[in-house]
């Protein structure tokens, strides 16, 4: 038995009860993150296979966690950024995978942001998300609001201020409801700041400079999506220094809806990839075929070769290296010389004592 899979699941359990096993194992870590191990582990339990841990290491692709940055440039355009960053952080109540979480906005514009956010977060309406005039609806797992409040708890008493939002008690009083937050003054050693909120919090540092944003940005250990808004030439450039498996440019999630690209994170934010011409050929078998490419040319092993080898063999199979995997003409030419001296003039019969 494994260590995350009780004796009694590891023999014979019906689907319900894996089920009921893996959503538990979701609950008793409380906040919703479930680490490679237990991951794999329920993988285990719900396959009818035993695989080993290579084995599943090939077959398994998945991303566990993430901490989604967005960095706003100077130069970003607000009209664009900020619709954008309210929805990215709001959007199914913040419970997206590739939505966005930690803000790293420059100094010259981080008040004229922030004020342009709480516009329209102190507006926010929550409830039953399938009603009318509803903007965000309740957490999907057990304690997940409670959670959330931990994490603005912390950061609150490490001197960090909550603009509007950050209390569980706000939220409507039946359902698993946590209210839209906008929380500023973030630092690195806040809890928010290194695990996965997957809730509805917009969480803004102030940096000042781009060289900053990325330093903060990559200082975590995940890695799945990214965002950066700016001028696209400065924004591209950002964008290629963060350690993410995705970044996109005045926007957010574009990577997930474009199906040809593939999907996935690096560091501690899972392995492989889904969508694009990656994600399936992880559900491929690879095969590797070789035939003869020109008609009537057959592939025959070369007479010094040919077992019993002649003296000119080892010579022969050098000079073939140079030809086909020399660094350039210079060799292969080289290459060819070598192997015209092996068959016409080959070295003398080696004696007892060589």
């Amino acid at each position: 038995p494994h260590a995350h899979i009780p004796p009694a699941l590891s023999a014979k359990a019906t689907l319900d009860e894996k089920l009921q096993f893996a959503f538990a194992l979701y609950d008793v870590n409380g906040n919703g993150r479930i680490s490679a191990d237990e991951m794999f582990d329920v993988f285990r339990l719900m396959s009818p296979r035993n695989y080993t841990d290579d084995a599943l290491q090939q077959i398994v692709s998945a991303f566990y966690s993430a901490l989604r940055n967005t960095l706003v440039c100077e130069d970003a355009d607000m009209a664009q950024t900020v619709p954008t960053a309210l929805r990215g952080a709001f959007q199914s109540c913040g419970q997206n995978c590739a939505g966005a979480e930690r803000f790293y906005v420059h100094e010259k514009i981080h008040d004229r942001f922030v004020a342009k956010v709480l516009e329209a977060a102190t507006k926010l309406r929550q409830g039953w998300a399938l009603s009318q005039d509803v903007d965000c609806g309740a957490m999907c797992m057990p304690k997940h609001a409670e959670y959330v409040q931990s994490l603005i708890d912390d950061a609150v008493a490490k001197g960090a201020r909550v603009l509007v939002g950050g209390d569980v008690r706000e939220a409507p009083p039946t359902g698993q409801f946590y209210p839209p937050t906008v929380i500023v003054d973030v630092t690195h050693d806040m809890r928010i700041m290194k695990e996965e909120v997957f809730g509805p919090v917009l969480a803004v540092v102030k940096i000042a400079s781009d060289e900053e944003a990325v330093r903060l940005a990559n200082d975590c250990e995940f890695g799945l999506g990214s965002n950066v808004f700016g001028s696209r030439r400065r924004a591209l450039k950002v964008g290629a220094r963060l350690e993410a498996g995705m970044t996109t440019v005045n926007d957010f999630c574009a990577t997930y809806m474009a199906q040809s690209l593939p999907f996935g994170g690096v560091k501690e934010s899972g392995f492989d990839r889904f969508a694009g011409i990656e994600g399936l050929r992880g559900c491929c078998n690879v095969k590797s075929v070789v035939v003869d490419g020109i008609p009537l040319i057959r592939t025959d092993i070369p007479p010094p070769l040919c077992y019993p080898v002649r003296r000119c063999a080892f010579a022969f199979c050098k000079a073939l290296s140079h030809m086909f995997f020399g660094l350039g003409m210079a060799e292969r030419a080289m290459g060819l010389t070598m192997l015209v001296r092996a068959v016409v003039a080959p070295a003398p019969k080696a004696g007892k004592s060589d």
